[in-house]
């Protein structure tokens, strides 16, 4: 009985050497001047208040201490204006390089089709000097992987990231199609599991565009776009109208939608007003798309001018490319469909009830997210109605999402008015991964008695979580 009993105490005791040290071995909050700061402008608020607000603090409940202090290193392209790379609060650890390519032999030792290829490519000038002189593409660096051995600096989101610099985007912030299409081809070639795309336009998203986000979504990569900042629907317009991006709208510190922010087909929200990034050396970003009560110099932030504050959807999509590079760091079975569902069905609801064309699913929430079990998804929508002609009467078939990895029922519901106080059952609901299939069909009585009525869908988890989703109806 001895021997037995000292074996049992024996594996308990190891039990518990190896809990402590797993949890010893989890990833500690960075110490960073701005990270832990505040008023570095003269505002009333933490100098790093988007990452504070996504989960992301020195709490014990932060985000970070769900990671794994042996995360693996994550590849993330950054198709922008390209990178500082000497900038003091980037660490050449957190750059990618091409392991196949040698850059003092002036030949394509990978025989890729790029010539010296060592940290990313430069469409625009066809050459291995992916250089920013812009100032747009630092930022949104600074904001994925921004060192957190500087401590005089900022934090990135994502400390083991490695930044492949593809610059896509010319010194004067505009583009090509071809430019775009081709980096994300190189991306999802050369191994990156996460891309941002902090650009986009008004135009509708053309053939190649299409094939090569098509290729890469293929190959596994987390697509993340910038929704764009002229407060207009973009539903229709290039590679944000895809089902196959995270397209990312910003929010203020209001946690509602910042009014510059596009809407349409919004997955989900991320802080984007006031947020500190590096500055690119001799740029300053906000003077090429600024109002002109801008000054030169404005936005510089600390007595060596080496960071930055500004305001856009650009500065938001990052923090949603940092937080999915994260969670495949620490767990890099993640297949891409897996985070972008993960990110969107755990992130907190916000502005109109449910999910809706301006917030998306809402604020993303980092803890959730990684809390979140890999095969997790709840997911709701409605992307249309019509009306149709059902056993000799008018019925509003209504199109949309209705899903989950463990569905544990969904259900329409209508409520007059603009913001109904009441709901009445409209019908079951049958299991849709959307956005177009059909979730019901309403009997047109239901709509007895107002102008104006709400048809929502709602779906519930077996864990007891719902989302929903609302369609403004208006009987004229």
């Amino acid at each position: 009985m001895s021997r037995i009993f000292a074996s049992l105490l024996g594996l308990a005791l190891l039990s518990s050497a190896i809990l402590a040290h797993a949890q010893e071995a989890m990833l500690a909050p960075p110490n960073n001047h701005y990270f832990t700061g505040k008023g570095s402008w003269g505002q009333p608020f933490a100098d790093q208040w988007g990452l504070q607000r996504i989960g992301f603090d020195d709490s014990p409940n932060s985000a970070w201490r769900l990671i794994k202090a042996n995360a693996q290193p994550v590849v993330v392209g950054v198709i922008d204006t390209g990178l500082d790379w000497n900038h003091q609060n980037i660490d050449p650890d957190n750059i990618w390089t091409n392991p196949g390519e040698n850059a003092d032999n002036n030949l394509d030792n990978d025989h890729n089709g790029y010539v010296g290829d060592v940290i990313g490519w430069n469409f625009v000038d066809r050459n291995n000097k992916p250089w920013d002189f812009d100032g747009h593409g630092t930022l949104v660096a600074g904001i994925i992987a921004g060192s957190w051995k500087d401590a005089s600096g900022m934090a990135g989101v994502n400390p083991f990231a490695k930044l492949m610099i593809l610059k896509a985007i010319n010194n004067f912030g505009h583009t090509r199609t071809s430019y775009i299409a081709e980096a994300l081809i190189y991306a999802a070639n050369n191994g990156a599991r996460v891309v941002n795309l902090s650009v986009g336009g008004k135009e509708k998203i053309n053939a190649l565009e299409q094939a090569a986000l098509d290729y890469a979504y293929a190959k596994g990569v987390v697509i993340v776009v910038a929704a764009g900042n002229d407060a207009a629907d973009i539903s229709q317009y290039g590679i944000a109208s895809s089902d196959k991006v995270l397209t990312v709208a910003a929010s203020g510190l209001d946690d509602q939608r910042a009014n510059f922010s596009n809407w349409g087909k919004i997955a989900v929200t991320a802080p984007g007003v006031d947020i500190l990034s590096l500055r690119a050396r001799r740029t300053d970003v906000m003077l090429s798309f600024a109002s002109s009560k801008y000054t030169a110099g404005q936005a510089y932030v600390g007595d060596d001018k080496r960071h930055y504050r500004a305001s856009g959807t650009s500065f938001a999509a990052p923090f949603v490319t940092g937080l999915a590079s994260l969670m495949i760091a620490n767990d890099p079975s993640l297949t891409n469909k897996q985070v972008m569902n993960i990110i969107k069905s755990t992130a907190r609801d916000v502005g109109t009830p449910g999910v809706d064309q301006y917030t998306g699913y809402g604020i993303i929430d980092a803890v959730a997210a990684l809390k979140a079990p890999k095969d997790y998804y709840l997911l709701a929508g409605i992307s249309n109605v019509e009306v149709v002609k059902k056993g000799g009467a008018q019925a509003v078939r209504v199109h949309g999402t209705a899903d989950a990895n463990a569905l544990k029922s969904a259900r329409l519901e209508v409520g007059a008015g603009e913001a109904p106080t009441t709901w009445k059952a409209a019908g079951a609901v049958q299991r849709s991964a959307g956005p177009d299939t059909v979730l019901g069909d309403i009997p047109a009585s239901a709509f007895q008695g107002a102008p104006l009525w709400q048809i929502r869908v709602v779906v519930t988890h077996d864990s007891g979580a719902t989302r929903e989703a609302r369609f403004r109806l208006s009987l004229n």
